[in-house]
């Protein structure tokens, strides 16, 4: 009996990296933590996202009608990668506040039953939308036109999001301890793989079929989850993985579902109206569906980098909240507000001033025989959205510190209402008015409804933030108030 305890403890005990990673998260210097834990996240992220600029680059050189095939099925395939993204989120909140509070124990539990719920998540999509794949596109809205280039696509992008469940799942076991480095380090990795494999079908074998594409992404997803597997398996690791321990234990997994489903729907709902966006856009043409893309990939390497201040300053959060530190939870929130409002300004202004048309101008080579479309006429619809588009960037830089304080304290509910708000509130009712009221403006009003709704969101976010910074503080002088 005594031996299984000492082996008990051993197993709970922390390693080196893991105790130093948690310590300055708890008390080390803020500015500091902000930077150490969001820095490889933001690298990644524009890492990320160019890489995702890049391949649009390429598919542009099999054909303008790829590139909308593409942006389409992405907005789809978020749908459906909402699932695993609302589940590894909710968990990691608690494996986070677990971790800040010592408890490894209750971690390891929602490890267990995270895993499971990633296989169920994983079965469903391989089982049930991959033979349903073409119905589904249809149903969303997806061009018939494009139907014929892009059902094979989908089908290996669905496959890659059963893997991605997974990554998404170790990813947030290894965020929750802060250990950002290490997701840094394996997806730069991941993505040379995608970037060469994508290369050499499109430059080399000379492919004129965007699931080549796909079939890139998917090997890289495959070779990150067998490294991530194996790292999250080291012997000195607090969380390890047992993919055939199963656990659906009710308290734990209430707990994950209560802040994973408003992460979901946030998430779900918020994709669907970018695909409801593309659908109100298709009167304009297929192509302006790839323009829609185009832009946001531009802006992407901005705003995705600023993204690392909702995921970084979540876990911060979470961990401090975990220790009983309310009051540094909210003071890391402050730093990484300004951090990110502030690369948010220059991020705009070198987008908007300095390198817009140098990137729009990547696009030249985007041909198409069947549509007789001059590159030119692509780039000045991508120039018409993005010039709208562009306002985004400094607006989002303040709703992902935003979002990062209300998901590190729980505050799911409040984050999907934002989401949301973004596309419904927002943007189809704008897009809606242009449309119908302003018809001339023609497809540039699909440009000056995301930049609108994105301005709205970031006043609706900072709104919200302050009510509930208000009712937390009425919260604890009240607690105050009967503790004496």
């Amino acid at each position: 009996m005594e031996q299984e305890v000492i082996n008990e403890t051993k197993e709970n005990e922390l390693s080196a990296r893991d105790a130093k990673r948690r310590e300055k998260i708890l008390n080390g210097n803020l500015w500091l933590v902000v930077f150490s834990i969001c820095a490889p996240l933001f690298i990644y992220n524009f890492f990320n996202s160019l890489y995702n600029f890049i391949d649009t680059i390429m598919v542009s050189n099999i054909s303008a009608e790829g590139v909308s095939s593409v942006a389409s099925i992405s907005q789809i395939k978020d749908l459906f990668g909402a699932i695993g993204s609302g589940i590894s989120g909710g968990a990691g909140i608690l494996i986070a506040r677990s971790f800040g509070a010592g408890d490894m124990e209750k971690g390891k539990k929602y490890v267990n039953v995270l895993t499971t719920l990633a296989f169920i998540v994983a079965a469903f999509l391989l089982i049930v939308v991959i033979p349903l794949a073409q119905p589904i596109l249809l149903l969303l809205g997806y061009p018939e036109e494009l139907l014929s280039i892009g059902t094979g696509y989908f089908m290996v992008q669905i496959a890659n999001l059963g893997v991605v469940i997974f990554n998404s799942s170790f990813i947030a076991i290894q965020k929750a301890k802060g250990d950002t480095k290490s997701i840094f380090f394996l997806n730069i990795i991941a993505m040379l793989i995608k970037l060469g494999l994508t290369s050499l079908f499109i430059f080399v074998f000379r492919v004129q079929d965007t699931i080549y594409v796909a079939f890139a992404t998917l090997s890289s997803q495959i070779v990150l989850f067998t490294i991530l597997l194996v790292m999250i398996n080291r012997k000195d690791s607090i969380f390890r993985v047992n993919l055939f321990k199963f656990s659906l234990k009710k308290e734990y997994v209430k707990k994950i579902l209560l802040l994973s489903i408003p992460i979901f729907f946030g998430k779900f709902i918020f994709s669907f109206g970018k695909v409801s966006v593309n659908a109100m856009c298709k009167q304009y043409g297929p192509l302006v569906v790839g323009a829609l893309a185009v832009s946001n990939n531009i802006c992407g390497l901005a705003t995705s980098p600023i993204n690392s201040f909702e995921e970084g300053g979540s876990t911060i959060v979470s961990q401090n909240l975990g220790n009983n530190n309310q009051k540094r939870a909210l003071k890391a929130f402050g730093c990484s507000l300004v951090i990110s409002t502030s690369i948010g300004i220059i991020g705009y202004i070198l987008i908007r001033f300095v390198f817009q048309d140098s990137l729009i101008h990547l696009f030249a080579s985007a041909d198409s025989n069947s549509m007789q479309t001059d590159a030119e006429y692509f780039m000045s619809l991508i120039k018409s959205i993005n010039d709208y588009d562009t306002w985004s960037i400094f607006s989002l830089a303040i709703n992902a510190a935003v979002l990062g304080v209300l998901l590190g304290f729980g505050k799911t509910g409040l984050a999907m209402i934002i989401n949301i708000a973004r596309v419904f509130a927002f943007r189809i009712p704008v897009l809606w008015y242009f449309q119908t009221f302003h018809p001339e403006m023609g497809e540039e009003c699909a440009g000056i409804s995301m930049g609108i709704s994105n301005i709205c969101i970031a006043i609706m976010s900072s709104t919200i933030l302050i009510i509930f910074l208000l009712t937390l503080k009425h919260k604890n002088r009240a607690q105050i108030s009967t503790n004496s």
